[in-house]
């Protein structure tokens, strides 16, 4: 059965020594750049310490994992079930792009979405992936 929520909670994967834990930023879609910001720094942090409160890892609708401070270049994450989708962040390198016919360096990341195709077509999870590139290269378009 497929359960559409009300509400988009964002885990964030937290590599500990004794495991990984992902704690939420809950109704993420409604705080500001700041607010999520802040969240998760808190949620980091107290997760490091150890004190994290089960209702601060329940509820995941969505989970983000980054494995770039690790030098991983690209991988597959696993969905968390019962999540729907997860993505995979690669470290950032610097490639060399063709642009305007010269060759520029540019800072360059791999982004893996892992999607759960009961519930979310390849398509849509694609477009996802386009708009997160159209807001890494242009970041200024989150403001407007």
């Amino acid at each position: 059965q497929i359960i559409l929520k009300q509400n988009i909670n964002i885990g964030l994967a937290v590599a500990l020594d004794d495991g990984l834990i992902v704690p939420v930023v809950k109704d993420a879609d409604k705080k500001g750049l700041g607010g999520i910001a802040q969240n998760t720094a808190d949620l980091v942090e107290r997760a490091k310490n150890k004190k994290l409160l089960p209702v601060d890892y329940e509820g995941g609708t969505f989970t983000v994992t980054n494995l770039g401070m690790f030098d991983i270049e690209n991988f597959i994450a696993i969905i968390n079930q019962p999540e729907t989708a997860i993505l995979a962040v690669g470290k950032i390198m610097k490639k060399s792009e063709i642009i305007d016919d010269e060759i520029k360096i540019q800072p360059m990341m791999n982004l893996t979405l892992s999607c759960d195709h009961r519930a979310i077509d390849g398509a849509v999870g694609a477009k996802f992936l386009q708009q997160m590139k159209q807001i890494l290269e242009e970041p200024m378009t989150m403001l407007i």
